[in-house]
């Protein structure tokens, strides 16, 4: 399997309006995201650049048990490119009940609770299904 996937931009309020090459935004576009259609082999995978300017909401993806028909989403990312001082929030700190955690996601203060990495190209993360992020 050796061919260039078909690929799609995806505007996003957070994205940039110039981006690394081969990619271009269209004039005065803030381009966040750029998908991949896969091959039918491998229909379930998601390929997709992301191109942030500002930090993005903080979510989390039920496992393959809570999602609706059983197909839940696991997450890995590979840093391609960083600006100096780039985190990224995987996870709590220590253990939160879902009370606290609502709370925190209602008040703002839920990005004090994560735990940040530093991200550096060529750092490699995966994220289970079920981890906040």
């Amino acid at each position: 399997m050796n061919r260039l996937l078909a690929s799609s931009a995806v505007e996003r309020p957070w994205g940039r309006e110039h981006l690394p090459p081969p990619f271009v935004a269209p004039v005065g576009a803030r381009i966040g995201e750029i998908w991949f259609e896969p091959p039918a082999e491998i229909e379930a995978l998601l390929v997709k650049y992301i191109f942030t300017s500002e930090a993005l909401s903080v979510q989390v993806h039920p496992c393959d048990a809570q999602a609706p028909g059983g197909r839940g989403k696991e997450e890995c990312w590979l840093v391609t490119s960083a600006e100096p001082g780039a985190r990224l929030g995987i996870g709590f700190l220590e253990a939160i009940d879902a009370e606290a955690m609502r709370a925190a996601a209602r008040d703002g203060s839920i990005e004090n609770l994560l735990e940040w990495h530093p991200a550096v190209p060529g750092d490699f993360f995966y994220i289970p299904a079920g981890t906040v992020h």
